[in-house]
């Protein structure tokens, strides 16, 4: 590869806003852009015990980090965080919306707080993050990227998770959405779509011998992901090098949904 091409991925003097960013996924991903040359700025849920480690990580490719606290299921609260970075002097380069949570149970025993988090903090709280990081680049007449996540979730719904799936489907069409009113304008929109990757979140299903075995036998690659499959997209996505890629969903499932 000629040195053009390659830096055509670097993040040099970008600075990348991420929300989720103390998750399994979320690390890895800030870890590789801080690794391509970005700054961080990380939106967490307050005294996240998570937020040491993840500092370590960036300072260790010695790249800033900047931690701001914020209650996604909170439009105030998400408006002022914003605020906060507007007023730091920062404007990032991208926003990375990478918090979620789920619910395992079926639609008949779904409380609706339940429903209501979940659709909160996945969709909602996406809504509203692109919303504030949209309209102070259209008003600075800036360019800008959005990575959401979605999921192979978003297309193919599985039981006992239905409102995560349903928040995913919903983060999905947002992203098209979002792409045809601002890729015009400069700000191009994507969605990375995991499929089963071994974290936090899911080792409860990781550890279960038999429903593991169903989701390796499903699986082209014959194994569960890992965080650290999803860091090459990431940095694409959010690189030059995806310049004329918007309105995409890309899955990252090792196969399965290409059966």
């Amino acid at each position: 590869m000629s040195s053009s091409i390659l830096e055509s991925f670097s993040l040099k003097d970008k600075t990348v806003v991420i929300t989720g960013a103390t998750g399994g996924i979320g690390l890895e991903i800030s870890i590789a852009l801080a690794e391509a040359g970005a700054n961080i700025i990380s939106i967490e849920i307050p005294q996240d015990p998570s937020s040491p480690e993840l500092r370590r990580a960036i300072e260790a490719t010695d790249r800033h980090i900047t931690v701001f606290e914020c209650n996604l299921k909170d439009h105030q609260s998400i408006q002022d965080t914003f605020a906060a970075i507007w007023e730091s002097g920062v404007v990032p380069d991208v926003l990375v919306n990478c918090a979620g949570i789920t619910r395992h149970m079926l639609i008949e025993d779904t409380p609706v707080q339940d429903l209501d988090d979940v659709m909160s903090i996945n969709f909602r709280g996406t809504y509203l993050c692109i919303q504030e990081f949209g309209r102070e680049l259209l008003r600075l007449k800036r360019p800008g990227k959005i990575i959401n996540f979605a999921s192979i979730a978003s297309f193919l719904a599985q039981t006992n998770i239905s409102a995560y799936c349903s928040s995913k489907a919903a983060v999905q069409n947002l992203t098209r959405a979002v792409s045809n009113e601002w890729a015009g304008r400069g700000i191009t929109c994507n969605a990375i779509c995991p499929g089963f990757i071994h974290t936090k979140m899911c080792e409860d299903l990781y550890t279960d011998k038999d429903f593991s075995a169903r989701i390796v036998a499903r699986t082209s690659m014959g194994r569960w992901g890992e965080p650290q499959d999803l860091r090459g997209l990431a940095v694409f996505l959010a690189s030059r090098a995806s310049d004329f890629i918007t309105g995409e969903s890309i899955y990252i499932d090792g196969g399965i949904m290409g059966r």
